[in-house]
């Protein structure tokens, strides 16, 4: 049994390693990058919720701010902040699970299935709500193990700062904290200062979102959004209960299937409080893939890792026993074992070095003239890769309006008309220099360009005021995650001539702007022919 042991750790280590050394130089990309850029567009100025149409809670892109403060703001610090959130989830499953082996074993696992969903899924939100769940377990447990009862209050702040990230696991909390009075009751002993420290640790993160909100002066303008365009997209693209519930464990059925086997027999053995609580936290995993409704890999990781533990610590568990029971251990473990090499030879294909669109894009911005461009700026996108390129580049957006879906969106929605209005107000006033529309409308809008024409208005706004400078398509696909993904186009437009532009002053005023040192082609065929003058960047500064 030693000897198994030891080979089986020695293989986790070699993924582990092997893992972060294939990982290390992931590029920042979907999810986070926008994160990001909100977190950049704060730092410069810009009011959440007030100013940007954000529908994440604070605690989404006050994580991105702090890792931009301490380790950096680019795509190798955002990496290394992942990997040091791999490390602490291992290190909370070896506390839980008591057996370090179990702990290490579930972590390593944890972090191949991570990489193996793909870059998109680098330091999530999910992932960084699952990482918190499994360090409020760790000190709870500490707790109720003979430690001071001061851990109580580490789980509570990690299950109220899970909450302000997503606030799908808002039931975990108050759950396990009356399933511990409960406990600590039947034992005939006293939970009050248990329960006082884990309500004032759950309460804290909450009282903190409050207070920034009510600093930024954007308590009215969350409440808006959240009942607004957040609740619009909750509602979008969502799958059955069924397909959920069978892809929540889709990278696990056969080590779900054998855990059940080896759990038959212990049906009718009393739950302990440990067991019940770990029980508690699988159940509002559930909940929060379900009540979330996407199906995206991510979404699932409260859920898996905390399977992931459990299933470990049940198999190694069985191997000490004797019969079938062990048997069914020893096959648990070889299967988790062997998943870690071939999730992380899956991640190691993905091809980094091809950034696709974004990559393009970026090498159009800095040519256009970089950050000299903020504040004159505006994407029309959602995930495709402009705010990445814009973030690369160091470029404010004009507005805040960060995501087409909701000004593309199904018109007879209160949530997209009060936004479409909101965002036609600010540019018709002030129209930018330069719009950049990317295919495609996240999630499930129709392909190409066809979302210009959901908005007839915007659509006319464009054609009217606005030259196409430039099309550009991607020579090959991005291979990122499980598929490759078809290579993303985007358009540039630049602000017209007098003749066809709003009569509105501010930047307007300088309508024939073209860069005519950039592809002089492009500038004869869509933009020299409709001004009498061509400038340069250079003649706008």
């Amino acid at each position: 049994m030693a000897i198994a042991r030891m080979t089986a750790v020695a293989i986790l280590l070699a993924c582990a390693a092997v893992f972060a050394a294939c990982t290390m130089r992931w590029p920042l990309v979907g999810d986070p990058a926008i994160m990001h850029y909100v977190a950049f567009l704060t730092a410069h100025g810009m009011a959440p919720y007030r100013q940007i149409a954000d529908i994440n809670l604070p605690g989404s892109f006050l994580v991105d701010s702090a890792v931009m403060h301490t380790l950096g703001g680019g795509a190798l610090a955002w990496r290394i902040f992942d990997l040091l959130l791999l490390a602490a989830a291992t290190l909370a499953m070896m506390a839980i699970g008591r057996d370090w082996f179990a702990g290490l074993l579930a972590g390593v696992v944890f972090a191949a299935i991570h990489g193996a969903d793909g870059i998109f899924n680098v330091g999530q939100r999910d992932f960084v709500i699952a990482v918190l769940v499994l360090a409020g377990y760790a000190a709870l447990f500490r707790a109720t193990r003979g430690g001071a009862a001061g851990w109580v209050l580490g789980f509570g702040l990690c299950a109220g700062a899970a909450t302000t990230i997503k606030p799908t696991l808002v039931l975990l909390g108050p759950l396990v904290l009356a399933a511990l009075a409960m406990m600590r009751r039947r034992q005939g002993r006293s939970s009050h200062r248990l329960m006082a420290y884990g309500w004032v640790g759950w309460v804290v993160p909450y009282l903190a979102m409050l207070v920034y909100l009510e600093r930024e002066r954007a308590v009215g303008a969350f409440y808006r959004v959240m009942t607004g365009i957040a609740a619009y997209h909750a509602s979008l693209a969502r799958h059955s209960v069924g397909y959920l519930v069978l892809h929540s464990v889709s990278p696990l059925v056969p080590l779900v299937v054998l855990w059940i086997l080896l759990e038959i027999p212990e049906m009718r053995r009393a739950v302990s409080w440990e067991r019940l609580a770990m029980l508690m936290g699988l159940a509002c995993g559930v909940f929060s893939y379900v009540s979330q409704g996407k199906g995206y890999p991510y979404q699932r990781y409260s859920f898996i890792a905390l399977l992931l533990l459990m299933m470990a610590m049940d198999y190694v568990a069985a191997t000490r026993k004797a019969g079938w029971v062990r048997a069914l251990g020893w096959a648990g473990v070889a299967c988790l074992v062997f998943l870690a090499p071939y999730s992380v030879w899956r991640a190691s294909r993905y091809d980094w070095r091809y950034t696709g669109m974004v990559a393009a894009l970026d090498d159009d911005l800095g040519r256009l003239g970089g950050p000299s461009l903020s504040g004159q700026v505006q994407c029309i996108d959602t995930v495709g890769g402009c705010y990445n390129a814009l973030y690369d580049a160091g470029i404010v957006q004009q507005t805040g309006f960060l995501y087409d879906e909701f000004l593309f969106g199904a018109e007879r929605s209160p949530a997209i008309a009060a936004n479409r209005q909101a965002f036609w107000t600010s540019v018709v006033a002030d129209p930018p220099r330069v719009v950049i529309v990317v295919e495609g409308l996240f999630p499930s809008g129709p392909p190409g360009f066809a979302k210009l024409q959901l908005w007839p208005e915007f659509d006319g706004f464009l054609a009217a005021h606005y030259a196409l400078y430039d099309e550009v398509t991607p020579a090959r696909a991005t291979y990122w995650w499980a598929r490759k993904d078809a290579p993303r186009s985007y358009r540039i437009y630049v602000l017209r001539n007098a003749g066809g532009k709003p009569q509105a002053g501010g930047r307007s005023e300088k309508a024939c702007t073209v860069w005519n040192e950039l592809r002089p082609e492009n500038v004869r065929r869509a933009v020299l022919h409709e001004c009498p003058e061509v400038t340069t960047m250079a003649s706008l500064e």
